[in-house]
């Protein structure tokens, strides 16, 4: 519930200050590390980032990005989430240790056509093509590629 709020009020301040109309616009808000983006139909993506553990004594760091589409009604319709766990010594280096990805569908028009992930260095990257299908027509078909970083001092991005 609390949620439902927070994204509700979170929408209505980026509409608020959204006074261009383009076909295409973003909002980020890096202090929590949300990224809207709208698209042209009305529908948006809400890209964030989760820091799940941090483990100071072997400096290791483990989070998640998760990129979640809304129909232009604001009803989630699929989410794709990219898993990643970093070593780093302190101030000197970090290392992406493993990668692992992930969806739900909440809609059972979409369905996933393909998803991979990969790391190279201190970052995690994964993609996914999701497909929407009506009368056994596919009608739209969404791209989402994101990455996950970890600096020498633990941070994510």
């Amino acid at each position: 519930m609390k949620k439902n709020i927070f994204l509700s009020l979170l929408l209505t301040f980026v509409m608020l200050i959204s006074s261009v109309s383009v076909s295409a616009s973003a909002y980020e808000d890096n202090q929590n590390n949300v990224f809207v983006e709208y698209l042209n139909d009305g529908s948006y993506i809400i890209t964030n980032t989760v820091k799940i553990t941090n483990n100071s004594r072997a400096y290791t760091k483990q989070g998640y990005r998760t990129a979640t589409y809304y129909n232009s009604n604001d009803v989630v319709q699929w989410t794709y989430t990219l898993n990643a766990t970093f070593s780093y010594n302190p101030g000197v280096s970090s290392t992406c240790t493993s990668v692992s990805d992930s969806y739900s569908i909440s809609n059972d028009n979409w369905y996933i056509d393909s998803h991979s992930c990969w790391k190279s260095g201190n970052t995690a990257y994964g993609t996914v093509t999701m497909k929407h299908k009506l009368l056994g027509v596919t009608t739209q078909t969404v791209t989402r590629d994101i990455s996950l970083s970890c600096d020498s001092y633990g941070n994510l991005s």
